[in-house]
């Protein structure tokens, strides 16, 4: 994989969003690099997805760090401004694809609801679509009796004890994927899944994939819901 693959498009399109009540930030990208064609190859035919680590619902695969420093640098001034950040103090950064294929009796409870992916107000989280995916996507929530559209280090321990009692045994746990509003959370922003289309998010902005109930769970990175999540952390 050749690092001229990860050149911005000449079509490509920017939107600064702020979304929801407590205004979080959010980058949508359509169109993103030159080479996303190639990049789907090369899952194609790396071919081997080895089952997730941690929370993910479903199968990943490591991609080349010349992918993350492309993405931060190509759009380096637009991600300091809008998320008022410095990626000089980035700490760690790490790029996976990412195929959904776990059935929906198999989840836990924190895979059946909204999640954040870092109590952390300066991390960030990147999903880039590399399918054409009508009946899936991303969307982020409100979590209806607390307000809280984010989770910080600040709120972390109200909310985890909310959720305990508003979930307080698995025989209550929601059915399956969370896809549209509920009695706990309502849907503030979504994103359907598009070739080469990339959203950018505070890790901890509540969020989660948008699988619905006729999703098909392939798991093949040619035809299924495959993208590159990619999570970046900064120095405190």
């Amino acid at each position: 994989m050749d690092a001229s693959l990860f050149g911005l498009s000449s079509d490509i399109q920017f939107e600064c969003l702020n979304v929801g009540a407590e205004a979080e930030p959010l980058l949508l990208v359509d169109s993103l690099f030159t080479g996303a064609d190639a990049l789907k190859k090369y899952a194609v035919q790396a071919g081997h997805f080895p089952i997730v680590e941690n929370y993910y619902p479903g199968l990943r695969m490591a991609v080349p760090m010349l992918y993350s420093v492309a993405l931060l640098k190509n759009l380096a001034p637009i991600i300091e401004r809008h998320f008022d950040c410095e990626l000089a103090k980035i700490k760690n950064i790490a790029s996976r694809f990412s195929i959904v294929t776990t059935p929906p009796g198999e989840l836990s409870l924190l895979q059946r609801i909204p999640h954040i992916d870092a109590p952390s107000r300066s991390s960030l989280a990147v999903v880039h679509y590399l399918a054409d995916r009508p009946d899936a996507g991303t969307a982020l929530y409100r979590h209806k009796a607390s307000g809280f559209e984010y989770i910080d280090s600040a709120r972390y321990e109200g909310y985890m004890a909310t959720i305990a009692k508003q979930f307080p045994n698995p025989s209550i746990y929601p059915q399956g994927y969370i896809c549209g509003d509920t009695e706990e959370f309502e849907v503030i922003a979504s994103f359907e899944a598009k070739f080469n289309r990339m959203i950018m998010y505070r890790a901890s902005s509540l969020h989660s994939g948008i699988i619905k109930p006729d999703y098909n769970f392939d798991p093949n990175p040619a035809t299924g819901r495959l993208t590159v999540t990619t999570f970046v952390e900064f120095k405190s």
